[in-house]
């Protein structure tokens, strides 16, 4: 009896976690389409900390929410270039990002930028880069943990 007590307890727990989101755009193209449902995790913690290649969901300071993929973590500089995008090892060297969820492989970045991503911060891009507005674009090119409300859990 009581176990089947904690049972519910832990779902119920669990439930009041995830939370349905509706897409907007073309941004997350073709992982994502325009009106597409899915559910968001909301729980992040030590546990379970966000990882590059993640999609995540988050507000930017108006009035807006953002569905887009983890690029660069708290402590790291990723570099644009050409049509690539690069991480900066513990070496100093930077190496290219696979990208297997892009809408196309084609697109050019133009000159080489950096972005060293501060303590508690997220690089963050859309998979259909050229119809995206993301680290890129935005006035403060990075995205803060608190207000990431979730990280994609299904479908």
């Amino acid at each position: 009896m009581m176990s089947n007590f904690f049972f519910i307890m832990m779902v119920a727990t669990r439930l009041m976690t995830v939370s349905p989101f509706l897409v907007e755009g073309q941004s997350m193209d073709p992982t994502l389409y325009d009106r597409e449902f899915f559910l968001i995790d909301s729980k992040i913690d030590q546990e379970r900390p966000l990882r590059r290649g993640e999609i995540v969901v988050f507000s930017n300071g108006d009035d807006f929410f953002y569905v887009k993929r983890i690029i660069g973590l708290p402590g790291e500089t990723v570099r644009l270039e050409g049509n690539s995008v690069s991480i900066k090892k513990g070496d100093g060297q930077y190496q290219r990002l696979y990208e297997p969820y892009l809408a196309s492989q084609e697109f050019d970045y133009g000159d080489r930028r950096y972005f060293p991503v501060p303590e508690g911060e997220y690089f963050v891009l859309g998979d259909n880069r050229a119809h995206s507005k993301d680290s890129r674009t935005f006035f403060y090119p990075f995205v803060s943990r608190e207000t990431i409300q979730g990280r994609y859990l299904y479908p």
